[in-house]
């Protein structure tokens, strides 16, 4: 039954968000070097640089982006779904480890609307809101977009920076 769905989703060209959605994530702090690395879409986690490490390769920086910290620790953010790769180099260019690095889509607390063709996306976490995720109708996409960003202009011209500027200031 599975692999007859999986065949017409093939045909529909669907196989890629089944694949994604059907990832799973690993809860514990993983170690750079092992068989793969799993990060959820615009969250960060911390994983620790193999031993003698001296340069750090993403094969594909548009899908993750790597911050190293001085304490031998890495910062690895999900910045779209897909799968990349992780190198790692020591001072004389030899590779030390290679991983495969795999960002997934978050579903907890996600609904999808889907009206034919068109999709919008809402986080239920408590309260469903519009959200935007890749593959959203445009409208939709553009709105929410539109909204978050007016809504961020608004905390910034009020937010701690601008009642510091407004404070009267002592002579």
């Amino acid at each position: 039954m599975v692999a007859r769905r999986m065949a017409m989703l093939a045909q529909a060209g669907c196989v890629g968000v089944v694949a994604v959605l059907g990832l799973a994530v690993p809860t514990q702090a993983q170690q750079a070097g092992s068989e793969a690395i799993s990060v959820v879409l615009d969250q960060a986690k911390l994983v620790k640089l193999p031993s003698g490490a001296d340069t750090i390769v993403i094969g594909n920086p548009s899908i993750a982006d790597v911050t190293v910290q001085k304490n031998g620790v890495m910062v690895i953010t999900g910045r779209s779904a897909g799968r990349t790769n992780f190198i790692a180099l020591d001072p004389s260019g030899a590779i030390i480890s290679e991983s495969v690095l795999t960002v997934t889509v978050p579903t907890e607390g996600k609904l999808l609307v889907q009206r034919g063709l068109e999709r919008n996306t809402y986080d239920c976490s408590p309260a469903c809101l519009p959200t935007v995720s890749l593959g959203d109708e445009d409208k939709h996409f553009s709105l929410s977009i539109n909204q978050s960003s007016q809504r961020d202009g608004m905390a910034k011209q009020n937010g701690p920076a601008a009642a510091a500027a407004a404070a009267p200031q002592k002579k």
